[in-house]
């Protein structure tokens, strides 16, 4: 189970950051970006429920007077957000130091679920490894943020990770199109760059965080040493020459900038994480590079 801290004093910290109005999608459903379009206009729209969250600014006091509830006027250019957040719990992830990759990848899927959530936006999350658990759905207003975080710290840590199945599972699982954020260290069994395509061609906008510690780049490996895959159990006895790492390292290197170049040449973001990262710094000055929030 991920073992990670996110608390009140996070929720302050969060409180500039907003995600891009480019992320929006037309929808039925009534949301709290404003996205100014070619005919678009300010005028009244219709009237929603309030939640817990939404800008009390917002909210139509006349109306409230009469009938003692809270509505929020939406205006003809409101479009609505929608956010999933895949984290993967596969065994790979419970390495790591100062802490694991799944409790880094907790700690980011909150963090921007909060953000949406402060919006009023629609979040949906799900955890996975072998399969994909079933998805928390439509979570809005921050009052639904400690579900969440209880969720993730209950996720067992096990399993392998099939990129390429998951993302079938969620485009057969989830309807409102928007962003995808998959928080993995995508070095499990399966192929990668196909799970890109298979959302994209489903019309999602995609965000792959690639989370990675030390120990995976060969990090203190020295000499001769019996390396386990934690996930297949396959052992391997090597003598981890200078050489050895550093060829590895290469490897490796080629492997992330190619995931890279398959994001990039789809109009897609990636996000290339250390377990050693401030989580609120990859937030707040990652994210922000790559035109996902502001």
């Amino acid at each position: 189970m991920p073992d990670f801290e996110f608390d009140g004093n996070d929720l302050a910290r969060l409180a500039a950051l907003a995600y891009s109005p480019a992320l929006t999608t037309r929808s039925q459903l009534a949301g709290s970006h404003r996205v100014r379009r070619a005919g678009a206009g300010i005028d009244f729209l219709d009237y929603r429920n309030y939640v817990p969250g939404d800008d009390i600014r917002r909210i139509d006091w006349t109306v409230f007077a009469r009938l003692r509830q809270p509505f929020i006027r939406v205006l003809e250019h409101e479009e609505t957000l929608f956010i999933s957040l895949l984290v993967d719990v596969s065994r790979s992830m419970a390495a790591g130091s100062p802490r694991s990759k799944a409790a880094l990848a907790c700690q980011l899927a909150c963090g921007l679920a909060a953000i949406a959530m402060s919006a009023g936006d629609h979040v949906t999350a799900a955890t996975f490894s072998d399969t994909l658990a079933p998805p928390l759905r439509n979570l809005r207003g921050r009052n639904m943020l400690p579900r969440l975080i209880s969720t993730l710290r209950l996720a067992p840590t096990s399993g392998t990770a099939d990129l390429a199945a998951i993302a079938r599972s969620f485009c057969r699982e989830v309807r409102h199109r928007g962003l995808v954020v998959i928080l993995s260290d995508c070095l499990g069994a399966g192929d990668a760059e196909s799970a890109i395509t298979t959302l994209t061609s489903a019309r999602f906008k995609v965000l792959v965080v690639q989370i990675l510690d030390p120990i995976d780049r060969g990090e203190g490996l020295t000499g001769s040493i019996r390396l386990r895959d934690s996930e297949t159990g396959r052992v391997l006895d090597m003598n981890a020459s200078d050489e050895r790492i550093r060829e590895y390292r290469r490897r490796l290197d080629a492997y992330c900038e190619n995931l890279q170049s398959a994001c990039v040449r789809r109009g897609q973001r990636y996000l290339l994480a250390d377990t050693r990262d401030a989580w609120l710094t990859l937030l707040a000055s990652g994210l922000r590079q790559q035109g996902l929030l502001q």
